[in-house]
């Protein structure tokens, strides 16, 4: 096992469940003692006295299953902190908060915490601890991906009983109505990151990398089926698009693939916009039946356009399996899926719990090259019976809309998703859609949400995620901070927070010897940088 020693090389660390049961605690507490900083995933009952905790050593009401729990906005860490409420899929310990600074308290339902801590914070000797009372990482995959027994190779196939192989099956009894609009994965993730800034405070300021270019608040992506799509929908969505600077992505049908003109795609795509598959399944296909016709369609898709596809959104939103889905994509090359739709029973919101691209795992753990893109509403979810949910009006669509976009570009920083189908956006559907896509662009560029296409986005994530910042020294006596950013892609207008130290905020940016401008995102300071592939910068930034 591991000694204090060699968690000694570490600032801070994170245990996780299984790490922990092959730590010696005493090594941890020599640790610390020393001035460690340490965050741990449900440690054993044993290790929560390291936050002042005291597990309930009874054998009943010790485990909280499926809970909640309630986030401590007084906490000095949690200031500003986007959603007090979140569903905790698993089990947490119950443990006694004592002498213990709780961040979170657990709670049996929502919004009535108990006085057992979720997440606690203590100090030990010179160092400090933060104990999480359930598995962080856990719960954020179960949001992600929902459960693997209700999946159709699971042991509740079609767990929703609507009829179909979808996404949202694998939710069925986790979701809160209440919380739909709420990105929980996203927001339990900015509670670990509030936990490793709070632990490092008073060791270095961490500077972080922003989730989108020219340090947008938050962004739009667009995009639609091509059932019963004319070559005239098409322009007209482009048309729509264009006025407002946005790219639009739209799924193709074989129909759609054999009758274009392959010519203005190409044309098209020069434009900014972009073409993925939209493959016809059975409702309740096998993982083979649908595995063949996704390959089937994709093989023609490059063959009949000359490119090959990156984006994907399924014919009824069709996913057989658990992470059978997400492999095969990752292997045809299909990396940014989006047919997670809320839809069923609650018609918006954020099915996997994120406003942001999550990758998919397998059930080995391997993390895959294939990234969810939930679907935050469709025109058909909203204004037809099919959700088994009442139909809204355009204006009603028009306004829950504009609401989702504003609570992304102020407090939660995601991406507001809706599809719209072009055959609708023509007005040759059943509903006429131009004017509620002409008013989402519009507020888009109110609230400064770029509206990319998904080959854009699914790029510019990729990008970001290679970027590298190294070689972190801060020099507390000068409050200077340095590090190196490396990438070995290209990435436009890269944002990066630039962090307050203890006494002041960051006054003067350096980018290889040269003043950088500032601004603020997200309430913090930031700066923004173009990198170059193979790129190494050295950046310094200096306190007031």
């Amino acid at each position: 096992g591991m000694t204090a020693d060699d968690l000694g090389q570490y600032a801070l660390v994170i245990i996780s469940r299984g790490a922990a049961r092959r730590l010696e605690l005493r090594e941890v507490e020599d640790y610390l003692r020393g001035g460690g900083r340490a965050i741990c995933l449900r440690p054993p009952s044993e290790w929560a006295n390291l936050a002042g905790l005291e597990p309930r050593m009874a054998e009943t009401y010790a485990i909280l299953r499926d809970g909640y729990l309630r986030v401590r906005d007084d906490h000095a860490w949690l200031r500003d902190f986007p959603a007090l409420d979140l569903q905790l899929h698993g089990e947490a310990d119950a443990w006694e908060v004592g002498g213990a600074g709780a961040l979170a308290r657990l709670a049996g339902q929502r919004g009535q915490p108990t006085p057992f801590a979720a997440v606690a914070h203590g100090r030990v000797g010179d160092g400090a601890a933060v104990l999480f009372a359930f598995d962080v990482g856990e719960c954020i995959v179960l949001h992600h991906q929902g459960r693997i027994a209700n999946a159709s190779t699971g042991a509740d196939p079609d767990a929703n009983r609507d009829g179909k192989f979808t996404a949202d099956d694998l939710f069925e009894g986790m979701r809160d109505h209440e919380l739909r609009h709420v990105p929980q994965a996203d927001v339990l993730q900015e509670l670990l990151t509030r936990a490793i800034l709070g632990l490092t405070a008073d060791v270095m300021p961490l500077p972080r990398l922003w989730r989108f270019p020219h340090a947008a608040p938050g962004m739009v992506l667009v995009d639609g089926d091509g059932d019963s799509m004319c070559p005239g929908d098409m322009r007209a969505t482009v048309d729509v698009c264009e006025r407002h600077g946005a790219h639009f992505t739209f799924f193709l049908m074989d129909e759609e693939l054999r009758d274009f003109d392959p010519d203005e795609i190409r044309k098209l795509r020069g434009r900014g916009h972009a073409f993925g598959p939209h493959p016809r399944v059975p409702l309740r296909p096998s993982v083979g039946e649908w595995r063949g016709e996704v390959a089937r369609i994709t093989d023609d898709f490059t063959r009949r356009l000359g490119f090959e596809p990156v984006s994907i959104r399924m014919h009824s939103c069709i996913l057989p399996g658990w992470d059978e889905a997400p492999r095969t994509l990752a292997d045809l090359g299909l990396a940014l899926e989006t047919s997670f739709l809320q839809g069923y029973r609650h018609q918006s919101g954020f099915l996997n719990g994120s406003a942001l691209p999550a990758r998919f795992i397998d059930r080995s753990g391997k993390i895959l090259d294939c990234w969810e893109q939930s679907t935050t509403l469709g025109d058909d979810t909203m204004v037809t019976t099919k959700t088994m949910l009442p139909v809204k009006s355009e204006l009603e669509c028009i306004g829950i809309s504009l609401q989702i976009m504003r609570e992304l570009a102020g407090r939660y920083h995601g991406v507001f998703h809706p599809y719209f189908h072009p055959v609708n956006v023509g007005g040759h559907g059943r509903m006429e859609t131009a004017r509620w896509l002409d008013e989402v662009l519009s507020e888009a560029g109110r609230l400064g949400m770029p509206a990319p296409s998904c080959d854009e986005w699914l790029a510019f994530t990729r990008a970001r995620r290679a970027v590298r910042i190294e070689r972190l020294t801060w020099d507390a006596e000068a409050e200077e901070l340095r590090f190196q950013l490396r990438s070995d892609e290209a990435v436009d207008g890269l944002t990066i927070l630039a962090p307050p130290c203890a006494t002041g905020d960051v006054d003067v940016v350096e980018i290889d010897g040269s003043t950088c401008e500032v601004c603020r995102t997200a309430g913090h300071t930031s700066f923004i940088v173009d990198v170059c592939p193979g790129s190494e910068c050295a950046v310094t930034l200096r306190y007031a």
